[in-house]
């Protein structure tokens, strides 16, 4: 799913583009970093692209046929997203040649720009669309005029639940920090290393009711010391509620750990998180202590388990040569032989 054209975008392309322009929330998250991936990869496919940013006090300026960006006085991105090469944007034309890639917050704002071409990028479902009364998002899903692109299989399923029947797939890449070391076998940490910040009520209530299993919270780290501790640790469980294809999950996986991921959101999507189902559970997994007795299994005897996550560990080094593919195919252009 992740690398074809759905609906009957599968017959057309963006070869008319000739510039392109991300709108970024001035943060240092998931979806930003995503949306820095990308315009990097365009601009090394020889499309030249920007990023508009926005927040705190930015200004967006409509002055006839082109917005004048003014950027946040305080912007993350600059320092934390260097290595990606961003391009600032200071304006840009709302032309049919010219492509505004509006992520999902923005979705309803769409109209402002259709002087453009627009897409939305779906990054994190759940963020889209948020408190929009319901006639403004039946509007908004019928508007053919939309492009849609879907980091997530979870997103795609959404878009169709909604009407839109045609989207590009365009994901995200896990940063070469912890795809570029691949581990031989099970990692031998015995501690359970999760994210306390996502679905923080769940891993409360498991540890509490195993304080057998030992909790490794992944939390006020350093890039390096984060890699470095997922290159130790046998298990990550991620308790999220994964409103698109989050990238602790792999990076975890890309670091040799056995991963076990909560079935919601995209985590009940295969195309998304490609684990057999033993590695997902749900709210009851945890209440009845399923989840604590599949962790102890693969403590008990971990390389079988680890050996049936290897295709995923392996999809997850190619992901950047995928962004690339699927921004080619999205341009109507092919990679040369």
């Amino acid at each position: 799913m992740t690398g074809t054209p759905t609906g009957s975008l599968a017959a057309m392309s963006l070869g008319y583009v000739k510039r392109a322009t991300f709108l970024c929330p001035a943060m240092t998250t998931g979806g930003p970093e995503a949306i820095h991936q990308a315009a990097q990869i365009m601009n090394e496919q020889g499309l030249p692209t920007d990023i508009a940013y926005y927040g705190g006090d930015s200004q967006l300026n409509f002055d006839g046929g082109q917005v004048l960006v003014r950027p946040p006085s305080e912007n993350p991105c600059t320092d934390a997203y260097a290595k990606y090469e961003p391009v600032p944007c200071a304006r840009f034309l709302l032309r049919r040649h010219h492509l505004v890639v509006l992520p999902e917050p923005l979705a309803v704002q769409a109209p402002l720009f259709s002087r453009a071409s627009v897409a939305v990028w779906w990054l994190s479902v759940d963020n889209g669309l948020l408190g929009v009364e319901a006639g403004i998002r039946r509007a908004f899903f019928a508007d053919r005029s939309i492009i849609h692109l879907t980091q997530s299989a979870y997103a795609a399923d959404f878009l169709r639940r909604n009407g839109v029947t045609a989207s590009f797939p365009l994901s995200d890449y896990t940063d070469p920090a912890f795809t570029s070391w691949a581990p031989s076998g099970p990692n031998a940490e015995r501690a359970v290393a999760y994210n306390p910040v996502k679905g923080a009520d769940v891993s409360a209530a498991f540890f509490a009711a195993h304080p057998d299993v030992r909790p490794l919270p992944l939390q006020g780290m350093t890039k390096a010391e984060m890699v470095a501790t997922l290159r130790e640790t046998m298990i990550y469980v991620d308790f999220g509620n994964f409103p698109g294809k989050d990238r602790m999950p792999r990076e975890a996986a890309a670091s040799g750990a056995v991963v076990f991921i909560r079935a919601l959101g995209a985590g009940r999507f295969q195309e998304d998180f490609p684990v057999p189902d033993f590695f997902r559970f749900d709210e009851a997994d945890v209440a009845s202590g399923e989840l604590q007795r599949r962790i102890a299994t693969v403590q008990q005897d971990p390389a079988p388990y680890w050996a049936q996550q290897a295709e995923w560990r392996a999809s997850i080094r190619g992901e950047q040569d995928e962004l690339a593919e699927q921004l080619l195919t999205i341009r109507g252009r092919r990679r040369a032989a």
